[in-house]
């Protein structure tokens, strides 16, 4: 068991740049890799996933993009905007969030909640945010590093994921020490659990290396789908 502590002052920061490459696989079969980067442009942060079949998987074209842009307000993290497009061999998928395009107002003027909206083909989706915490695909992974790193493990979360309304739960399972590019590694080991939904993950956060995830397993249902392994991580 690895007892953790912690000087709030210094480990509630956001990083404002990283770039985080890991190699998905399967069977110990690399069939995908991924890049993560964040980055800090003025007063607001970009985080991307670019992800891509690698090997002999190429020939079975499918490319993904994610792109979330969001900003601070009162040390909480706002979206404003998520894209997400795959490009499969013959076809093309793009879904877009416009966050906190309307705001409902009460008396006094005070905000009762917020309207976001999603583009998806030709439909538009209306999505009511009573408490204006909303978040993105991306956008919830950056704020839940940010919540470990104040020593918060189980955490609920509000997310409009890809155009579909969800509550995420991330619970906290276990601590581990493992191997990873940095070598023996400390890690909390968390459970993220989409209500309504048979995916599930479980996610190994690097406590000395700002909480980056450096191993997550993908399940549907009971089933392991793949593993990600962190290859390379750069501040």
């Amino acid at each position: 068991m690895l007892f953790i502590s912690y000087a709030l002052s210094a480990e509630t920061y956001l990083d404002e740049k990283f770039t985080a490459k890991y190699d998905l696989k399967k069977s110990n079969i690399t069939f995908g890799r991924n890049v993560n980067k964040l980055e800090k442009i003025g007063d607001t942060f970009k985080f991307e996933i670019t992800a891509s079949t690698a090997g002999i998987f190429k020939l079975k074209k499918d490319e993904r993009f994610e792109s979330s842009i969001f900003k601070i307000h009162n040390n909480e993290i706002k979206p404003s905007t998520y894209m997400f497009t795959r490009h499969l061999k013959d076809t093309v998928e793009v879904i877009a969030t416009n966050f906190d395009v309307e705001q409902n107002h009460g008396s006094f003027d005070n905000i009762k909640g917020c309207i976001s909206y999603s583009e998806i083909k030709t439909e538009t989706i209306k999505h009511e945010d009573s408490d204006c915490s909303a978040q993105d695909r991306l956008s919830v992974q950056i704020d839940y590093r940010k919540k470990l790193k104040s020593g918060k493990y189980n955490v609920g979360y509000f997310v409009i994921d890809k155009g579909r309304e969800r509550e995420y739960e991330f619970k906290f399972i276990d601590t581990q020490v493992i191997d990873t590019i940095f070598g023996k590694t400390e890690t909390v080991v968390v459970k993220k659990i989409i209500q309504g939904n048979k995916r599930s993950t479980l996610t190994w956060y690097a406590v000395n290396h700002g909480f980056v995830p450096v191993k997550i397993e993908q399940y549907r249902k009971k089933t392991l789908k793949f593993t990600a392994y962190l290859t390379s991580y750069i501040k």
